[in-house]
C-alpha cells in the first residue's frame, strides 16, 4: 500500500471517529442534542433518632427523580424535570412525629451546549423555574420541629456532560443559585403538650451566586 493511500485511510478514519464522536454528543445536523432522558436521583432512606440514649422517632424516605429533554437547536435544547417524594415518620419517647407528607417538585428550563472540550465531554449552562413543595424534620426527646416550604424558585448554573457510547451518557452540574420567586415557609415546633406554627412568605426577583458547586446533581441518561 502506498504512502499516499495509507494517509487517505488514516484521515477517513480519523475523521469518521471524529463524526461518530460529534453524533454521540449531538453536534451532527440531524441529531442536535436529540430527544433524551436522564435519572437524576433514586432515594431510600431510614434514619432513627435518639437524644440522651432516648428514642425520640424515626423517618423512612423514597424518592425519585428524572428529566426529559428535547432539542431546540444544534446548541440549544429544552428541558422539564419531575420529582416526587414520599416521607413516613414513626413517633420515640416523646409520642409526637410529623404526619406523613410527599414532596413534589415540578420544573423545567433551557440549555446552552458550548464548544466541547474534547471528543466526549462539552460542557454548558442552564436556566429554568420550578414549582418545589418540600418537608424536613428534626426529632428531639421532646418534639420535633418541621420545616416546609411551597413555591416557585428560578435557578442557574452550569454543568457538562460525557458520553459513554452511542445512547448513553453522564451528566454533572451545579446550581449556582436557586432563589424564589414567590415561596411559603412554614415551621412547626412541636413540644410536649404545646404546638408552634411560624410562617414566612417570600417574594422576591434576585439571584446571588453563593459559591461553585454548591448543589451538585449527577445523572445518567439515554438518548431514547
Amino acid at each position: 500500500m502506498s504512502s499516499r493511500k495509507f494517509s487517505g485511510s488514516l484521515l477517513i478514519s480519523l475523521f469518521s471517529h471524529i463524526a461518530i464522536s460529534l453524533g454521540v454528543l449531538g453536534f451532527t445536523a440531524n441529531s442536535a442534542f436529540a430527544t433524551e432522558a436522564t435519572l437524576g436521583t433514586l432515594l431510600f432512606s431510614s434514619q432513627k433518632s435518639k437524644s440522651d440514649g432516648v428514642d425520640s422517632g424515626s423517618k423512612s424516605a423514597f424518592g425519585v427523580t428524572g428529566r426529559y429533554h428535547d432539542t431546540l437547536s444544534q446548541t440549544m435544547s429544552w428541558f422539564a424535570t419531575g420529582g416526587i417524594g414520599i416521607n413516613s415518620y414513626s413517633s420515640g419517647n416523646s409520642g409526637k412525629a410529623p404526619d406523613n407528607s410527599v414532596d413534589l417538585l415540578l420544573g423545567g428550563g433551557v440549555r446552552y451546549y458550548f464548544s466541547p472540550l474534547s471528543q466526549s465531554a462539552v460542557p454548558f449552562g442552564f436556566a429554568g423555574g420550578s414549582y418545589k413543595s418540600a418537608s424536613q424534620s428534626e426529632f428531639n426527646k421532646v418534639g420535633y420541629t418541621e420545616k416546609t416550604v411551597n413555591g416557585l424558585f428560578h435557578s442557574a448554573g452550569l454543568g457538562f456532560r460525557m458520553a459513554l457510547d452511542d445512547s448513553l451518557f453522564f451528566e454533572l452540574e451545579s446550581t449556582f443559585y436557586e432563589s424564589p420567586l414567590l415561596a411559603i415557609e412554614k415551621t412547626i415546633t412541636a413540644s410536649g403538650t404545646t404546638e408552634t406554627k411560624d410562617e414566612k412568605t417570600t417574594m422576591q426577583l434576585f439571584a446571588q451566586t453563593f459559591g461553585p458547586f454548591n448543589n451538585v446533581f449527577l445523572s445518567l441518561g439515554m438518548k431514547l
